[in-house]
């Protein structure tokens, strides 16, 4: 049997900034608990244009053609998703969002037309205050991208007030909680495919 794949999508335009640092810890973790195949797709690097509300993906295939070409096939294929991202002002960051809003293809066509169910998905997410509502926008947006896609939200880790270039690591306590979420989601993945 084939190890479990997982796509990995670091959603901030910082490279190296503090979600895309919890990504990694999060992806070493699970590597070390378990055999486990990493995609890891990092979106600023990626060609992706804004959903144009067409509506021509109803017919099975988005009319742009980009990097979600190959972004497609991996979320069709993938045993798991996890996606780290900063907040900006309450929201996803517009590259993201591209990705996600491109996703249309897959809740016209429904999730149960072609993806597998029960996928395990996890959501790493990192704002600069510590409002209480400061991830509401950003885990809907998500919980509902997973949906059309056929994942389950497994597991989340929000971290507030860090900001500044390289502040996580100095967060002794996030970067644990990254760990355990990819021992977590290791383990989640075997189940899901075992």
């Amino acid at each position: 049997m084939s190890a479990p794949v997982i796509l990995a999508i670091a959603g901030s335009p910082r490279r190296q900034g503090n979600s895309e640092t919890l990504l990694d810890a999060a992806l070493f973790a699970m590597t070390a608990a378990a055999p486990v195949t990493v995609h890891k797709l990092v979106v600023p690097e990626l060609h992706i244009l804004p959903c144009r509300a067409c509506d021509a993906c109803r017919s099975g295939r988005c009319v742009q053609r980009d990097d979600m070409d190959r972004l497609y096939p991996l979320l069709e294929a993938v045993d798991g998703l996890l996606v780290a991202s900063p907040v900006f002002f309450m929201g996803l960051p517009a590259q993201l969002k591209a990705v996600i809003d491109r996703g249309q293809l897959f809740w016209n066509r429904g999730p149960q037309a072609s993806l597998p169910l029960r996928r395990p998905g996890a959501f790493i997410a990192v704002g600069a205050t510590r409002g209480s509502k400061l991830f509401v926008g950003s885990v809907q947006t998500i919980r509902c991208w997973f949906d059309a896609l056929g994942v389950t939200y497994h597991r989340e880790l929000k971290v507030r007030g860090v900001d500044a270039r390289g502040a996580i690591l100095g967060e002794a306590q996030a970067l644990a909680d990254a760990q355990a979420l990819g021992r977590d989601l290791a383990a989640a993945l075997g189940a899901a495919t075992g």
